[in-house]
């Protein structure tokens, strides 16, 4: 059972113990007085984990971004902090009311002239009628639970079974104790659109802007999820008709529980992300296609040098791990960040370097207070290192800087792999020329023009026919068609292997052709 859903259930079980003794009226008035001090204790606990951010336990308050504009879940958050306000206010008054140095004097062993006058001391008497201010704020705090109640069951009745069930999730990394699946290679990525619908088992906050979600893959769809470390799975977001498709990387692979973990940070303006962290809660479902990218070391056994900035920690965080706990390689992390509070994963980063601190090196950069990292600067950090296969993922200008910084190095340029999301669209030859198309789609053949420049999924949907595809930035492969005759250039790869190109498959949203006659089939 997970740290925070444990913590959750115990205090839920006290509290409703406590309310059944508080409305039985003055017979348990002694039991009430126990009860109370057990509350008392789990509150301060609870509040005393805020500063400490704990992994498992989220942030009391809704995030800065929710505040002004609050949506759902923010007023789910404001009541639970109201509700805990109210009781911590009758909790204080009530320590006031009661004489707690004769009640403590009641354990064995402990006399009343332990405390001595402090038994007397009266520090609610400014109050006036400290009773009714007990129970006025005790009240309070039962009606915000009982709206609390009323919203879950409302809009979000797919979280109460995995409360109550106290679903784990997928925490830091311990390798000695908790195995990962080993790394098989992943399946192609279905020819047509294949989603798969997986339940969120938990969420887990990593910064103010950045969450983490656990999915659970069925134990007969596990083999489709295999995914190697630094893939991504293509989510349909619905937060728009049609539903928006966005890339995420997974930033723990599929571990043998049938875990699958992703990140999402909140981007300015971005309505597939902001969705995804204002709504998506445990208990809910995602449709999701298959991992898929070529961003992965061949080797475990090998050394790599990991470069990331921002969220671009994600897919290199699940390198990181493979390479630690399934391979003998060694790891040189370089992670820049706005700021300390930017930091995702630094909990589990700084319990890696405790568990290897002789095969991993780690590299904070924070922006506000060395600027931007420079060539130079990056090329400082990794003095001393081999010149390692190098895995990159950011910003484009940092990514720029980095692999700048690599090929100073003596990194060669094979050896380099840039993670993006997002592609430009292709830009035509000034030479190019229109090209006649043969496709087998569906089992029947047609013949459509395709204009100098354009793609084939543009050419054959103008055409009026439905290809499948997906993300049409060439990271998915759902557009995947196979070239029989003729020739086509791809602006970007991020799906097909090597081995794939060489059988002929392309990706339709980034292929133009450059042979005037052209077959393909799907």
């Amino acid at each position: 059972m997970a740290a925070f859903n444990r913590f959750r259930l115990f205090h839920w079980l006290l509290a409703g113990f406590f309310l059944g003794v508080y409305l039985s009226g003055d017979d348990a008035e002694l039991l009430h007085i126990w009860l109370g001090y057990g509350l008392v204790i789990l509150l301060v606990w609870r509040l005393l984990i805020v500063p400490l951010r704990l992994r498992g336990f989220p942030a009391l308050l809704p995030p800065k971004g929710q505040r002004r504009k609050p949506g759902l879940s923010a007023i789910g958050k404001w009541l639970t902090a109201g509700a805990l306000a109210s009781f911590a206010l009758a909790s204080l008054v009530g320590l006031g009311m009661v004489d707690n140095g004769d009640v403590l004097a009641a354990l064995p062993g402990v006399g009343p002239a332990v405390f001595g006058a402090a038994s007397d001391i009266d520090f609610v008497g400014w109050i006036g009628d400290a009773e009714e201010v007990h129970e006025l704020l005790a009240n309070l705090g039962l009606w915000l639970i009982g709206l609390h109640i009323g919203y879950v069951l409302l809009f979000r009745r797919k979280m109460v079974w995995p409360i109550l069930r106290g679903t784990t999730p997928a925490g830091p990394a311990r390798c000695p104790n908790t195995a990962l699946a080993a790394p098989t290679p992943v399946a192609p990525a279905p020819i047509a659109g294949e989603f798969t619908r997986l339940r969120i088992v938990s969420r887990q906050d990593e910064t103010a802007e950045t969450c983490s979600f656990s999915l659970q893959v069925p134990a007969g769809q596990r083999a489709g999820f295999a995914a190697r470390p630094g893939q991504f799975v293509t989510l349909k977001v619905p937060c728009a008709e049609p539903p928006l498709l966005r890339c995420y990387s997974l930033s723990q692979p599929l571990r043998e529980d049938g875990l699958l973990r992703i990140t999402v940070k909140r981007v300015a303006g971005g309505r597939a992300s902001n969705w995804l962290l204002d709504h998506l809660q445990a208990g809910d479902d995602i449709e999701l296609l298959r991992p898929a990218g070529q961003f992965f070391p061949e080797s475990l056994d090998a050394d790599v040098l990991l470069l990331g900035a921002g969220s671009g920690i994600t897919p290199l965080r699940s390198i990181l791990e493979a390479v630690l706990c399934q391979g003998r390689g060694r790891v040189f992390l370089f992670y820049a960040s706005r700021d300390a509070a930017s930091l995702i994963f630094a909990e589990e980063l700084a319990e890696f370097c405790q568990r290897y601190p002789e095969r991993l090196q780690l590299r904070i950069w924070l922006d506000a207070e060395q600027g931007i990292p420079s060539s130079q600067a990056i090329g400082d950090k990794i003095a001393g290192w081999p010149a390692a296969e190098s895995f990159v993922c950011g910003p484009k200008p940092f990514m720029e800087t980095v692999s700048a910084a690599l090929g100073e190095h003596g990194v060669d340029a094979p050896l380099i792999h840039l993670e993006r999301f997002s592609a430009e669209p292709p830009v035509a030859p000034r030479t190019a020329r229109g090209s006649r198309l043969h496709v087998t789609l569906a089992g029947q053949r047609h013949e459509l023009d395709v204009a100098a420049g354009e793609v084939l999924l543009d050419a054959m949907e103008h055409a009026g026919l439905q290809p499948p595809n997906a993300c049409r930035s060439g990271v998915c492969a759902v557009c995947r068609c196979r070239v029989v005759s003729g020739s086509v250039s791809m602006h970007s790869n991020q799906a097909l292997s090597e081995g794939q190109v060489r059988q002929g498959w392309v990706l339709a949203c980034q292929a133009t052709p450059s042979s005037a006659e052209l077959q393909v089939e799907y």
